[in-house]
C-alpha cells in the first residue's frame, strides 16, 4: 500500500533495499549451488588433488558478507532511531486500548472520542496505555508503518507525521480474545479548518441538555456515544484524595470517605455530588470543577456514588427537575471559553492559598 507520510517513505526505502538483497543473494546462492551440484556430481567426478586452503576466496566470502550485514544494519538502525525518537514538539493524542474498542483523549482540548483525527501537517505523538485489568493490544496504522503495544497499567509511545488528507484503517495487532477481529477504528487526516469545527462539535455534545434517566443508570448509553468514563476522570481528578478506592486516604487528612453513607456535607444522590462538583465546599480543598461539562459531571457523580453500593440513594424525578432547574440543564449549555495556560495556574494558586487560610470555623469534610 502506498505511504501516507514522507518519513513513512524512508522506511519503505529501507525495507525494499534490504529485501532486494536478500533476494540478489538468495537467487545467486540458490542459482550457484545448483550450477556446481549438476557440474561436478559424483558420477562425473575425477580424483583431483586435495585443496587444503585459498586465502583470497576466504577474505571475499568473509568480508563481503560482512559488509552487506553491516550496511544492512546501519539501514535499519536509522529506520528505528527515526521512528523510535520522539519530536520534542507535537500534537498529544492519549490512545486507550481495552477489549475491543480503542479510545482517543485530546488532553489539550478536553475532547474523547472513538476514532482519531488530526490536521494535515501536524507532528502527532500517540501515548498508548491500557486498563490494569484488561489484556495487551498493539497500536498498528499500516498506511503510516507505526506499530506498538498497549500494556495493561504502563505508557508507551509511538509518533507519526500526516502529511497527506485521508481516512486510514487502525487495527490491534496482538491477539486480545474473541472480538480481536472487530478492534478496528479510522484515522482521519483533515484540513486544520475542518480539524477545529470537529472540536467544536466534539466539545459541544457534552453541553446537550442532560436527561433524568443518566441519573438513575450508571450504564446510560450517552455516556458511551459521548466516550466519557466517569471512572477515568475520577482517576485523574478525585483519586489523590479520595484514593481509587474512594475511601479518603489519599493526601489530605479530612477527604470523605465515599463508602460511609452518613456524614455527608450535600449528601450521596448524584444530583447532591453534581452540586458539589459543580460548587466546590468553602473552607476545605475541595474545589469546584467549572470546566467539567455537565454530562461529565453526571458521570463522575455516579462512580462516586457506586462505592455505597447497595446503600446508594437513588435520584427521583423531583430531584432531577430541581437541579435542571437550578442549572438550566434542561438547555444547551455554552462551554467555557479557554484561557491561558499561565492565567490558569494564577488562579490555581489563588485557589489553594485561599484554601489552605486559618479559618475560625471547623474545617468541613472534603466531598
Amino acid at each position: 500500500m502506498p505511504a501516507a507520510s514522507d518519513i513513512t517513505q524512508d522506511l519503505d526505502r529501507a525495507f525494499w533495499w534490504i529485501g532486494g538483497v536478500c533476494i540478489v543473494l538468495l537467487v545467486g546462492i540458490t542459482v550457484a549451488m545448483l550450477i556446481l551440484v549438476f557440474r561436478y556430481r559424483r558420477s562425473r567426478a575425477t580424483t583431483t588433488s586435495q585443496v587444503e586452503g585459498h586465502r583470497l576466496l576466504e577474505a571475499v566470502w568473509i568480508v563481503i558478507p560482512t559488509a552487506i550485514v553491516m550496511w544492512m544494519f546501519y539501514v535499519g538502525y536509522k529506520g528505528f532511531t527515526l521512528i523510535r525518537t520522539m519530536p520534542s514538539e507535537a500534537m498529544v493524542v492519549q490512545v486507550t486500548g481495552k477489549q475491543w474498542a480503542w479510545s482517543f483523549h485530546y488532553p489539550e482540548e478536553g475532547v474523547d472520542s472513538d476514532r482519531m483525527v488530526v490536521p494535515v501537517g501536524a507532528t502527532v505523538r500517540c501515548e498508548l496505555t491500557a486498563p490494569r485489568e484488561d489484556v495487551i493490544h498493539s497500536f498498528y496504522i499500516p498506511d503510516f508503518r507505526v506499530k506498538e503495544d498497549a500494556l495493561p497499567g504502563r505508557s508507551t509511545q509511538l509518533w507519526f507525521k500526516a502529511d497527506r488528507e485521508g481516512t486510514y484503517d487502525i487495527f490491534c495487532a496482538e491477539f486480545c480474545g474473541k472480538d480481536h477481529a472487530k478492534m478496528i477504528t479510522t484515522l482521519r487526516v483533515v484540513p486544520e479548518a475542518a480539524y477545529r469545527d470537529w472540536l467544536r462539535a466534539e466539545v459541544a455534545k457534552k453541553y446537550e441538555p442532560l436527561v433524568f434517566e443518566a441519573f438513575v443508570e450508571s450504564d446510560h448509553p450517552k455516556f458511551k456515544e459521548l466516550s466519557i468514563d466517569g471512572q477515568a476522570l475520577y482517576a485523574t481528578f478525585c483519586a489523590s484524595c479520595h484514593w481509587a478506592a474512594g475511601d479518603g486516604s489519599g493526601l489530605p487528612d479530612e477527604a470523605r470517605d465515599f463508602r460511609q453513607p452518613a456524614g455527608w456535607k450535600l449528601g450521596p444522590k448524584v444530583v447532591d455530588i453534581y452540586r458539589t462538583l459543580a460548587l466546590g465546599i468553602e473552607g476545605t480543598r475541595m474545589r469546584a470543577y467549572p470546566n467539567f461539562a455537565p454530562w461529565e459531571k453526571v458521570a463522575v457523580a455516579q462512580h462516586v456514588r457506586s462505592f455505597l453500593g447497595d446503600r446508594a440513594p437513588v435520584d427521583s424525578r423531583q430531584d432531577y427537575d430541581g437541579l435542571v432547574q437550578e442549572y438550566g440543564l434542561d438547555k444547551i449549555q455554552k462551554p467555557k471559553e479557554a484561557i491561558p495556560i499561565e492565567r490558569a495556574m494564577e488562579l490555581l494558586v489563588r485557589e489553594a492559598a485561599a484554601a489552605t487560610k486559618p479559618s475560625s470555623t471547623t474545617t468541613l469534610p472534603v466531598e
